[in-house]
């Protein structure tokens, strides 16, 4: 079932605001993709399609192990897909590299034209999971490989007890969110089968992390400032404030301490 609290042109409305600093405030997400394209089984992956591509780390570490010749990048926001297409003509020069501002729901290509899907880091965000896995499992070729990495459940669990004791309440939608964006194993397995794909390998990394609290609420304004769209910005600005207070208030000497959820599936495509 779709979300109806955000949509691909919010989401990308937001990432476009932080583009140029996103590779820099989520470190933690190219070592992911690293460890994703790494699980992939050996095989010629000549062309790959990056569903919410954003600055693209995800194609370059396929383009690193295979040697991919082509990459579709597909992601909703304009200033994201600069930072790609300059980061490959100094990352990879020999990639043909064609990117699309689109959605995870209705790719911009044809059936069974790529020899793996993948998608690090954006999933949790697409409205419709599992349109969007149906879509992928579409482009993909038989035989080939969808690989997603994306937020489990669990992930932030810290932020979300603290919002919940705020008094007054922070909105709704930014409490509301996490049963929304987040899954779990089993979940990722039956979207998979939903999709007519096979699971292969589907596992979860849970990390503990401690950064100073500012630190911590700039990576979450780098990816969720799209939840506070539709708000007064002085309003939004305000709720902002006090939970920096609350996130401030709950660190200890080394930082604020947090859960973070890596949720990794990779599935084939029957032949």
């Amino acid at each position: 079932m779709a979300d109806e609290t955000y949509g691909a042109a919010e989401v990308g409305a937001g990432f476009g605001q932080t583009a140029g600093s996103y590779d820099d405030l989520l470190r933690h997400n190219q070592s992911g993709a690293r460890r994703l394209i790494a699980a992939l089984p050996d095989g010629a992956y000549e062309s790959v399609v990056d569903v919410g591509c954003g600055t693209g780390f995800a194609t370059f570490a396929m383009h690193d192990r295979f040697g991919v010749k082509h990459a579709l990048g597909v992601d909703p926001s304009h200033e994201m897909l600069a930072v790609m297409r300059e980061s490959g003509l100094r990352l990879a020069p020999d990639l043909q590299l064609q990117l699309l501002v689109g959605d995870a729901a209705a790719l911009p290509t044809e059936d069974a034209s790529a020899d793996a899907v993948i998608s690090t880091m954006a999933f949790h965000w697409f409205p419709d999971k599992e349109g969007a896995v149906r879509e992928m499992a579409r482009v993909v070729r038989p035989g080939g490989h969808v690989a997603i990495l994306t937020a489990g459940r669990g992930t932030d669990a810290e932020l979300l007890e603290i919002m919940r004791g705020m008094d007054p309440p922070v909105p709704a939608s930014w409490t509301g969110v996490f049963d929304y964006i987040h899954r779990d194993v089993r979940e990722m397995e039956d979207i998979a089968e939903g999709a007519g794909l096979v699971p292969v390998d589907i596992w979860a990394e849970t990390r503990r992390r401690r950064i100073p609290a500012m630190d911590y609420l700039a990576r979450l304004q780098a990816v969720a400032s799209h939840l506070s769209a539709e708000m007064d910005p002085a309003e939004a600005e305000a709720h902002g404030l006090r939970l920096a207070e609350a996130l401030a208030a709950a660190s200890g000497p080394r930082g604020f301490d947090y859960t973070f959820v890596k949720l990794f599936a990779i599935a084939r495509k029957p032949d």
